[in-house]
């Protein structure tokens, strides 16, 4: 494939070269890259008339068994209360009755948050709305349900009176294609997903999901890059190092140990240091899920076994105990989320050079939910600018489907951090458009002969620098508008391996 008339984006520099040059992909690579190129026999061209061209974009976190699922799925994100998603749920089956659709067919939901409820959700009063018709409710975090007793009896789980969270819910996830309807809404998701990714630039993604992912990507065609992550409980099953090659393409790769050390802010269950509340008499220090012997134990195992480590750590007590048992084993390794950090935190964290694989789309949902639960800690969260300012590499991802895989979004909340009206939140933290694009390449941060051929192309860059104010922040209207070029950003094409998937 010869593409003519590129300009290759650096996003070290952030130069866009004023001549265009040609690229050569050949077997999967970039081959040639210089003025003039002169098409070969049975090559195909594309004429790309000064599109920007940038490394192809990865989301780092993704669970793609559930994101699969999710165009079938019930929205009840910004349900404030049990009886609004009770009142959700009553209008989806009677829109069902309506259309025919079969009555034993799974009902699964999923966005609400717990923070937001001053009444805890039953089973008995999800009984009463959904009868026998199996319901999970997922919640936005994903890190609990709401299971009614028809779905709890075909899941084979006992009689409960309230949710399923944690480590409880984790171990049901992989188990949920056995609920009617949902395996076939799986199959169909699975090819939309890769569609609607690679019409976002995304070449790349890193499944976190539960279960054997590594059985199931070679088997589905996969259209893009997908490391897929083994958790403690499947350790043993695992088929080689982080890196092996699982599909004939060597698209599928084997790739971290992922262990949950803590929970999420919106069911209660981060771990940190202080206290916190959330206005509805609930006070606490969240949950720790794995402790310190588990958690030395599984990555002692893993890098035995080749693998690197992604440890999920959402309260900064959380990562303060990940930190200490990723340094006694000595394995590469990344901090999942890494939300709340302490100053000591980052500090480890450049010493034993652990990546922070962040996702900032969360902190337009959390931000005011951080500063009721955290009253006085919301300087601690997201700390982009301190992170890079520190050495510490920045991979930026969705955990779609709590947030949309989508990396211009993501690029825009690390560039003004807010969803709304109000400046940014912590505006000292803010990342420069072209330090987001860095954080979001997988670590290739400009198009090199010899370099893989994951390309994308743009109409315009929206990669700009945005302008400081005399206090040595962004100017916060151009910081908005610089997110708002970054959601707005239309790919042309997007190439993985040298191959188009557009179609331009």
């Amino acid at each position: 494939m010869l593409i003519r008339q590129v300009r290759p984006f650096n996003t070290a520099s952030g130069e866009v070269p004023s001549r265009a040059v040609d690229l050569r992909l050949r077997d999967g690579v970039i081959t040639e890259l210089a003025p003039g190129l002169s098409p070969v026999d049975g090559e195909d061209v594309l004429e790309a008339e000064g599109a920007i061209a940038i490394p192809g974009l990865w989301d780092q976190h993704v669970h793609t068994g559930q994101l699969a699922q999710a165009h079938a799925r019930l929205d009840t994100s910004g349900a404030g209360s049990v009886g609004v998603i009770l009142e959700l749920v009553r209008s989806e089956l009677a829109a069902r009755r309506e259309t025919a659709v079969a009555p034993a067919q799974a009902l699964i939901g999923f966005g609400h948050r717990l923070v937001d409820f001053a009444v805890q959700p039953t089973v008995p009063a999800l009984d009463e709305a959904t009868g026998a018709v199996p319901t999970v409710l997922i919640g936005g975090d994903a890190h609990h349900a709401w299971l009614n007793s028809a779905a709890l009896r075909a899941l084979d789980m006992p009689a409960r009176d309230g949710i399923v969270a944690e480590e409880d819910w984790f171990a049901v996830v992989p188990r949920l294609t056995v609920l009617p309807g949902v395996a076939e809404s799986f199959a169909t998701g699975a090819a939309m997903l890769q569609r609607q990714a690679l019409q976002r630039g995304v070449v790349g993604l890193v499944d976190m999901e539960w279960g054997r992912p590594w059985e199931t990507w070679p088997q589905r065609g996969p259209r893009m890059r997908i490391r897929t992550a083994v958790y403690p409980e499947e350790l043993a099953a695992a088929p080689g190092p982080t890196g092996t090659v699982l599909d004939a393409r060597g698209l599928v790769t084997m790739g971290p140990l992922k262990v949950i050390v803590d929970g999420a802010l919106g069911s209660h269950s981060a771990y940190t240091r202080d206290a916190y509340t959330d206005g509805h008499g609930y006070a606490g220090r969240g949950v720790l899920s794995v402790g310190p012997e588990a958690l030395r134990e599984a990555l002692t195992q893993a890098k035995a076994q080749g693998l690197t480590a992604a440890v999920h750590a959402i309260g900064d007590a959380a990562a303060q105990v990940a930190l200490e048992a990723i340094a006694a084993v000595g394995i590469p390794a990344r901090i999942e989320h890494a939300q709340m950090l302490t100053d000591d935190d980052i500090d480890a964290m450049a010493a034993l050079g652990v990546t922070a694989s962040v996702q900032p789309a969360h902190l337009l949902d959390d931000r005011d939910a951080t500063d009721v639960v955290w009253p006085g800690h919301g300087a601690q969260a997201f700390r982009l600018r301190d992170l890079r300012d520190a050495g510490v590499p920045l991979a930026l991802g969705s955990d779609a489907p709590v947030a949309p895989l989508d990396p211009w979004l993501a690029m825009a909340a690390a560039v003004h951090r807010s969803a709304d009206e109000r400046p940014g939140w912590h505006p000292s933290q803010q990342l420069q458009p072209r330090e987001a694009l860095a954080a979001s390449t997988d670590g290739i941060t400009s198009l090199q002969v010899g370099g893989v051929g994951d390309v994308v192309l743009l109409e315009d860059s929206p990669f700009a620098d945005v302008p400081l104010g005399a206090d040595g922040l962004m100017v916060d209207s151009a910081a908005r508008e610089a997110a708002q070029r970054l959601r707005e950003t239309e790919v042309l094409e997007t190439f993985v391996a040298g191959e188009p998937s557009l179609g331009l």
